[in-house]
This record gives C-alpha cells, sequence and structure tokens, in this order.
C-alpha cells in the first residue's frame, strides 16, 4: 500500500467514526431530551466532539442527523420485540409487552411531540405501518378465513388492543403491574379474534385508517 492510499484509508476511517460519534450523540439526546424539537446542532457538535461545519458537511441538517438517529433507533427498538410463531397469541402479547416495557415512555414523549416535527411524524406513521404490518403476520392464522373487509376491520380492533397508549393507560395511569397489564391485552386480543364470523353494521364504520 502507498502511503497516499494509507493516507486516504485513514482519512476515510476517521470520516466515518466522526459520522458514527455524531450519530450516536443524537440517539442518546433524542432518548434523553424532553422535546426532540429543541436538540440543536450545537448541542450535537459539543457531544460528539465534532464540528457543526463537518455535521454539516456529512449530514445536510440538523434534520438529516436526527434521521439517521431515527433509524438507529428503529432498529434498537425492533430488537427488543422477539420473533413469535404466527397464531401463538400469548407469546405475541408477551413479546409485545416486553418491548412496550423498554421503550413504551419513550415512545410517548415521541408521540406527544409529533406534531412539532415533521421527520418525527413521518417516522411515526411508518411505525404504525410496520405495527399493523406485524399484526397481520402474526395473527394471520386466525384471521385468514374471513372475508377482506372484516379482515381489515378486526387488523383495526387488534390495533387498538395492543396499542402503546393502552399500555401507557394500564402501566402509567391506573397503575397496573406487569404481569396485570398483559394479562388485560391478551384477554382483549383473544376477544377480537374469537368474534364470530359477521360483523354487526354498526362496526362497518370502522376505519382502517389509526387515528392517535
Amino acid at each position: 500500500m502507498t502511503v497516499r492510499s494509507y493516507r486516504q484509508d485513514a482519512r476515510a476511517q476517521q470520516t466515518q467514526a466522526n459520522a458514527d460519534r455524531v450519530v450516536q450523540t443524537a440517539v442518546s439526546l433524542v432518548k434523553k431530551t424532553k422535546r426532540t424539537a429543541d436538540i440543536t446542532l450545537d448541542d450535537i457538535s459539543e457531544g460528539s466532539g465534532v464540528t457543526v461545519r463537518t455535521i454539516l458537511r456529512r449530514f445536510g441538517s440538523r434534520d438529516g442527523v436526527l434521521e439517521a438517529a431515527f433509524g438507529e433507533i428503529k432498529t434498537e427498538f425492533k430488537s427488543y420485540r422477539a420473533p413469535t410463531t404466527p397464531g401463538d397469541v400469548d407469546a405475541a402479547v408477551r413479546a409485545l409487552l416486553d418491548q412496550y416495557e423498554r421503550i413504551g415512555d419513550l415512545n410517548m414523549r415521541a408521540l406527544e411531540q409529533e406534531h412539532q416535527l415533521p421527520l418525527l411524524h413521518r417516522t411515526l406513521t411508518h411505525a404504525r405501518r410496520s405495527h399493523r404490518e406485524w399484526l397481520q403476520h402474526i395473527f394471520g392464522p386466525q384471521l385468514s378465513q374471513l372475508p377482506a373487509r372484516e379482515h381489515d376491520h378486526r387488523i383495526t380492533s387488534l390495533y387498538a388492543a395492543t396499542d402503546v397508549y393502552l399500555w401507557k393507560l394500564l402501566r402509567r395511569d391506573l397503575g397496573l403491574d406487569r404481569d396485570q397489564t398483559e394479562a388485560a391485552f391478551a384477554r382483549l386480543v383473544h376477544g377480537v379474534l374469537a368474534l364470530p364470523a359477521g360483523m354487526p353494521s354498526k362496526d362497518k364504520q370502522l376505519h382502517s385508517k389509526e387515528s392517535r
């Protein structure tokens, strides 16, 4: 390897190391700062030891850094929900509660700020879509024979029965312990899955779009 190539490799490694420090600093700030919108480039620069100018050259803007940080957080959060066999309701609920116990409070804080930061809104919109896809996969065996419209309504009902807002209501507002909360989630999910085919006419007014 020539001296020039060595220097180029070293520079590339340093550039990547700087970018990694910037993103990890932003991840840490998102987790501990009450309002994500209050995070500044100066905060990120101070925490990472990388100049604002260098940050802008790599990420373009503060939102560019936050977008990269949200990507890291998404990957981390997904790892907190253990994979379960489709159709195993109790295992799925247990895995979901394991995840909420670790990220529920942070998730609620993000939801409270959603409309203050367009980037956060886009991130949460994607998270909602991913949760719905998870419901369709995990409870597919129980719902596979339903007509399309009823299948869609059941998924919406399952969404309500597994939403982080429900975790917050039971755990934080009503003070239930973990086991009581898991039991409540399981009863609701089993209840939705046990509904007889053919929805009452008033339930046909349900919309598949979740509002929260």
